[in-house]
């Protein structure tokens, strides 16, 4: 048994005296091919509950400060994560992004990019869409639904595949990836407001 999976056994075990989780749309996740996990983010538990709850590996996309710390460092990377440097051009975050998609791997992605500061849902930033049109890949968008107070409900919601490949040809400006990825935005928003 892998890491990765006896991880999500255990979390998942001692969530069971925790919170009451309920996950809808199981379905929309594809078995084999590669896919972007779209989750809205605002709190550091995001990550962990997502990677327990969806069966699959996700290689979530992860901020480089997280990776300093040399047994996180460690551990993070057994767990499939892989390091980013916000608020510049990290190529090498790109190009392992893409890699993993092509190699159909789930590649989980924050479509704010980062958490949101007030709980509600934030603004898109263009990273989703661009890795979708450059792997030609689909993007899953997810709700997290609740607070992570101890003993109340947790529910994960997951939409329809959203595809971009009709993009694929066309030259892309940033600010045409910003309003596609709003797409996966709304999305997560009409996830949250069919509660």
């Amino acid at each position: 048994m892998s890491l990765y999976k006896l991880c999500q056994k255990i979390v998942k075990f001692l969530f069971m005296f925790v919170y009451k989780v309920e996950i809808y749309g199981k379905e929309n996740i594809p078995k084999y091919e590669g896919a972007i996990i779209s989750p809205n983010h605002f709190h550091w538990m995001d990550p962990i509950v997502v990677g327990v709850y969806i069966d699959r590996q996700i290689r979530f996309m992860a901020k480089y400060e997280l990776f300093n710390n040399k047994l996180l460092n460690k551990f993070l990377k057994k767990l499939g994560a892989f390091p980013v440097r916000r608020h510049e051009a990290d190529l090498n975050a790109v190009k392992t992004a893409l890699k993993l998609l092509k190699e159909d791997n789930l590649v989980g992605l924050f479509p704010e990019g980062t958490r949101s500061k007030t709980g509600e849902l934030g603004e898109a930033n263009a990273g989703v869409a661009m890795f979708s049109i450059k792997s030609a890949k689909p993007v899953i968008p997810v709700c997290i639904i609740g607070n992570y107070k101890p003993f109340t409900k947790i529910i994960i919601k997951i939409g329809q595949p959203i595809d971009f490949t009709q993009y694929k040809k066309e030259k892309m400006s940033n600010s045409d990836y910003l309003e596609l990825s709003q797409i996966v935005m709304n999305e997560i928003k009409k996830l949250k407001e069919g509660m």
